[in-house]
């Protein structure tokens, strides 16, 4: 998403309320968050992220990011969504906001703090991690093929 009117009610209304709730867009964070089912719930961080935490920022290029923090420093954060493998590397000026809650679907309300299922899947989604590699190249290169084959057999 770019830093659109949208994003910018977004920065808006973190920084005139403290909170914001709407709908997310993208497929990064799945399968816990999916793409305009999901109302997720931020607001503005009072302190630094933790290993864990999802924080929402803006890349220099204006795009709106909400992705998980799998290692904090001193001076940035390494960041991954669930649905991805490049990391990235987000100092605490980009960050806009940290998901504290979300309502699954639109119906059953997960808190991020106390949600002891949503912690287990957290510490295991992170630790897998340099396994999700494994998963997702076969995956895509699985998906190629058949596009080929679809071109190549589809039109004969």
């Amino acid at each position: 998403m770019n830093y659109s009117d949208e994003a910018k009610s977004i920065k808006q209304a973190l920084e005139e309320n403290g909170i914001y709730s709407g709908l997310t867009s993208g497929i990064s964070m799945e399968p816990l968050i999916h793409h305009q089912r999901d109302t997720v719930i931020i607001v503005k961080p009072e302190e630094r992220l933790k290993k864990y935490d999802i924080p929402v920022y803006i890349l220099p290029s204006g795009k709106y990011v909400m992705h998980r923090v799998v290692e904090v420093f001193d001076d940035h954060y390494t960041i991954v969504g669930d649905n991805l493998l490049k990391r990235e590397y987000v100092t605490d000026d980009m960050i806009i906001g940290k998901l504290v809650a979300f309502y699954k679907n639109g119906k059953r309300y997960i808190d991020l703090e106390t949600n002891k299922a949503y912690k287990l899947y957290s510490k295991i989604w992170v630790a897998l991690l340099p396994l999700r590699a494994l998963y997702y190249y076969p995956n895509r290169f699985v998906k190629r093929v058949k596009r080929v084959i679809a071109r190549v057999f589809g039109r004969g």
